[in-house]
């Protein structure tokens, strides 16, 4: 029987993944949840959790993140904060690749010195993994092609050192594209939704895009986290559990569905300016090894990506309302 008063920790818990992770615990009856905020951005996140279980800190300080673990003393950690717009990061390599190695390290350190029995669920990427046209699990090479992905790398890499150093309880994560509602810009599917509004409300005449001929794993987010519950109370300490739908679309069929769902016709243009230099040409989910634990994804990519659609016409009916 799972204890659903267990002291739960989510840090990003306010962000994307994290959001859609507390709404599905409280879905479950989990009545102990905290989160992290950077710099106080807690969104609807207040009325859900209330002002006492949000906790703005910067978990590059390792202090702050010693202090707020001891205060707590969580049973379960989910490690979700991290830096997430790939797009940006051959601008900003120094940048991101010290700020997770720091978010790392702090957690890490910090769950060894004041809970060394929590569970924490360390949340790498499917990036990390070398370029391949064929579905990717978790044995595949790893050969990360830009600097968020070797990040991401390194924080898998020290969350398994941890576990068998440390004897920590940590059990690793690599997700494939999730998208869902309340995802940020920068991310194709959220700027494909956003774009066809903006087109509908005649605020703009034509969607700029990149490379539609690359082929992504998307799986909805709410499926993503169910995949993180279940992990954190089945998954095998220190093992890595790919989480990822198994299909691949060229984003050129995911923007098309998009169109088909606009309530104006959509004219298209290539702009260089989005072309990514690393854009790998595939990458797809071999998941039988979570499927083994029953998991398995419930949201179609349409059922998702209409919800998207609508979710950005409801900011925007919201924006022209204030």
């Amino acid at each position: 029987m799972l204890d659903k008063k267990q002291t739960i920790l989510i840090t990003g818990g306010t962000g994307f993944a994290g959001s859609h992770l507390v709404e599905a615990l409280l879905e479950l009856g989990y009545s102990n949840i905290h989160v992290t905020a950077f710099r106080d951005q807690a969104g609807f996140l207040n009325d859900l959790l209330g002002n006492e279980h949000i906790h703005a800190l910067d978990l590059t300080d390792h202090e702050q993140t010693k202090a707020l673990l001891n205060k707590l003393q969580p049973q379960q950690i989910y490690h979700l904060a991290s830096l997430a717009n790939v797009g940006n990061s051959f601008k900003q390599q120094q940048f991101i690749l010290e700020t997770h190695l720091k978010l790392q390290l702090n957690i890490l350190d910090a769950v060894k010195e004041c809970c060394p029995k929590a569970r924490l669920l360390s949340v790498g990427s499917a990036l990390e993994y070398q370029d391949s046209d064929q579905k990717l699990d978790e044995n595949a090479p790893l050969g990360p092609t830009n600097p968020y992905a070797l990040s991401k790398m390194i924080q898998d890499f020290l969350s398994y050192s941890y576990s068998q150093s440390e004897k920590l309880d940590i059990v690793r994560v690599r997700p494939f594209n999730h998208i869902g509602e309340r995802q940020a810009l920068g991310f194709a599917v959220s700027d494909f939704a956003h774009e066809i509004v903006q087109i509908e409300r005649g605020q703009s005449e034509v969607m700029k895009v990149g490379n539609l001929s690359t082929i992504r794993d998307l799986t909805d987010v709410k499926d993503v986290v169910r995949a993180y519950i279940l992990l954190m109370n089945q998954g095998v300490s220190a093992e890595v559990y790919n989480v990822g739908s198994g299909i691949g679309y060229s984003m050129q069929e995911v923007l098309d569905k998009l169109i088909a769902l606009a309530k104006v016709d959509i004219k298209l243009e290539t702009d260089p300016a989005l072309l990514r230099p690393s854009d790998r040409p595939i990458l797809i989910c071999d998941n039988k090894k979570i499927k083994n634990l029953a998991w398995d994804t419930q949201y179609s990519l349409d059922a998702t990506l209409e919800r998207v659609l609508n979710w950005w016409r409801k900011q925007a009916d919201q924006s022209e309302e204030r």
